[in-house]
């Protein structure tokens, strides 16, 4: 599995900012942010709370960036490797 200092930050401050005042969103981002940073995060969860994430359209475009960054790709692509 990858190291954790191979982890891309997640920007959680920008994020919730970008949400604003949605409780929806924040909790979305929260879980997402959660499961991103648990000792073994579950490929199909990231997934799941990603596409709750691109529900809310103030925090899916910074969301995509982020999301699409390729140090970001590869850390998800090493999770699938590793059948974590």
């Amino acid at each position: 599995m990858s190291d954790t200092n191979d982890r891309p930050e997640l920007p959680l401050v920008d994020l919730h900012a970008a949400a604003g005042d949605r409780p929806e969103a924040r909790a979305a981002l929260d879980d997402f942010h959660s499961e991103f940073s648990s000792s073994a995060p579950d490929r199909a969860k990231l997934d799941e709370h990603a596409a709750r994430v691109r529900a809310f359209t103030d925090v899916a475009g910074p969301f995509e960036r982020w999301w699409l960054d390729p140090r970001v790709q590869a850390f998800v692509a090493e999770l699938n490797a590793t059948g974590i």
